[in-house]
């Protein structure tokens, strides 16, 4: 009997397994969906762009945060039906996306893709909107703000909440120096 209940549980672990691998395979017709396509095309050209500071700065600080959403789960809102939720077909588009992509290029994605408000999508608007610079040419306290504005645009506006950002900002900087050490 133990023999039998032992052959059973691996070929079924097998089957699960097997299915797994099927499912984030790129035989899932799921991948060639015209959103996904678009979504991991702009993925893939994050590679391009130098947000270091931005990416190394925000996994800094949100290292100990808890209930904090993966990386690689954000990009997945981008694609329709925007319902899914907790849903199967998102966990399979985010396993896809964990699969192929670092988080970095999916935190990346994340800064390019954001909306900053005032019809701001990604930080080089941000950047030239709120300072009326480059992102290459921001100091530290301007890239920190892009940084706090991430996770809540409207919270950290800078324009409306000057103080509250700058708040959040001197948090950061502490946060960075007791990093580094300094």
């Amino acid at each position: 009997m133990y023999k039998k209940i032992l052959k059973i549980t691996a070929f079924t672990l097998i089957i699960l397994i097997v299915i797994y691998n099927l499912l984030l395979s790129d035989f899932n017709p799921m991948f060639k969906d015209e959103e996904f396509v678009y979504l991991t095309t702009k993925l893939k050209e994050t590679e391009k762009e130098d947000l270091k500071f931005f990416v190394e700065t925000y996994k800094k600080v949100n290292e100990k945060r808890k209930h904090r959403r993966c990386e690689c789960e954000v990009p997945t809102t981008y694609i329709g039906p925007y319902r899914h939720g907790r849903s199967i077909t998102k966990m399979i588009y985010v396993l896809k996306i964990e699969r192929e992509f670092s988080k970095n290029q999916c935190l990346k994605f994340q800064f390019l893709n954001a909306d900053y408000l005032f019809g701001n999508k990604g930080i080089k608007d941000a950047a030239k909107f709120y300072f009326k610079k480059d992102l290459e040419k921001l100091n530290e306290d301007e890239k920190l703000v892009l940084v706090v504005m991430l996770d809540n645009p409207s919270l950290y506006n800078p324009i409306r909440r000057k103080e509250k950002v700058m708040n959040k900002v001197r948090l950061y900087k502490h946060i960075l120096n007791k990093k580094t050490g300094s």
